[in-house]
């Protein structure tokens, strides 16, 4: 009887220390997940993002959309996506959905925004009525004009745990480039989604010379105070002025061009694949700049240098 009695202590006493290892294992496990958690957010930052549109103010976000013949009207391509820049792998957990505000602004360097809501007496008294530009995503477009100087009609959803994007066309009238007036474009998205934040920027319009010697580049377009180690994609541009032809070949066991991005470059005339490297005709009157992405494969220690110099190239012929 003693000896049963003996047992049981044992047999409570082993579970006791079993349940207090298992508690203690679970509350360290769970505890390690929740740092897991933090830490990527931390080091992901919003995972409300543009390729074109910042965080802040549009004020330090002024985009020139230059080009060489003033016949042609001025465009850009402008991406909202539900990732931080270089990070498509870690979409955000939540569907987003946001609000597109465009309208006119005008510069003002006495206030402190710089750029100012124009008001349609504004375009009036400054010779503006014949002044537009459109916005279009899709089969829906919205056309600023004297008389229709904001639109807030845009709106989207990105998908919940897989990358997303949408992609806006901007296109400015041909006057716009000709004359240079004090009028602007200015883009302001806005999720409703609680914690993140609006992003925007300004845009303008330029003539380069005709005869400006022609002159392409092409390089990684990230926060270079943020080791390449640490993204996970990256956003490479390539622009310049004139016309010729890019190269651009890539380590493959480096990097990955993404799937849309190559698209993006087969779908202009003449362009050709082979292996990691892409050739494609450039024109600064068709499109002055291309935002592509790849996709991190293996990269450790390279620096910034490393990836302009030996994971991608770039040639301009």
């Amino acid at each position: 009887m003693k000896a049963y009695i003996l047992l049981v202590i044992c047999v409570v006493l082993a579970l006791a220390a079993a349940g207090t290892i298992l508690g203690t294992y679970a509350a360290y496990t769970s505890s390690r997940s929740a740092q897991r958690t933090i830490a990527t957010y931390d080091e992901q930052g919003e995972r409300f993002s543009s390729n074109i549109l910042i965080r802040g103010n549009s004020k330090d976000n002024v985009r020139t959309l230059y080009v060489t013949d003033p016949s042609v009207a001025p465009a850009s391509v402008v991406t909202l996506c539900n990732y931080e820049r270089g990070k498509q792998n870690l979409p955000y957990s939540e569907e987003i959905t946001y609000a597109l505000t465009a309208r006119f602004v005008y510069y003002d360097g006495s206030t402190d925004a710089k750029y100012l809501p124009v008001t349609e007496s504004y375009m009036t008294a400054n010779s503006l009525t014949g002044y537009q530009a459109t916005l279009r995503i899709g089969s829906q477009t919205v056309t600023l004009n004297s008389s229709h100087i904001s639109d807030s009609s845009f709106s989207g959803t990105l998908e919940a745990n897989e990358s997303d994007s949408d992609s806006y066309t901007l296109t400015f009238g041909t006057n716009f480039a000709v004359n240079q007036p004090n009028l602007y474009v200015e883009l302001i998205a806005t999720p409703s989604n609680l914690g993140l934040h609006s992003i925007c920027g300004v845009f303008k319009t330029g003539v380069r010379a005709q005869g400006a010697t022609d002159s392409w580049s092409g390089s990684f377009n990230d926060d270079t105070a943020t080791l390449p180690a640490l993204y996970d994609g990256y956003n490479y541009l390539v622009s310049g002025v004139g016309a010729g032809m890019v190269t651009l070949t890539w380590d493959d066991t480096k990097v990955a061009l993404s799937y849309y991005s190559l698209q993006q470059i087969l779908s202009i005339e003449g362009a050709a694949q082979t292996g990691s490297s892409v050739t494609f005709r450039v024109d600064s009157d068709t499109a002055s700049r291309y935002d592509l992405q790849f996709y991190k494969v293996n990269i450790t220690t390279e620096t910034w240098v490393d990836m302009n110099a030996t994971v991608v190239g770039f040639s301009f012929s």
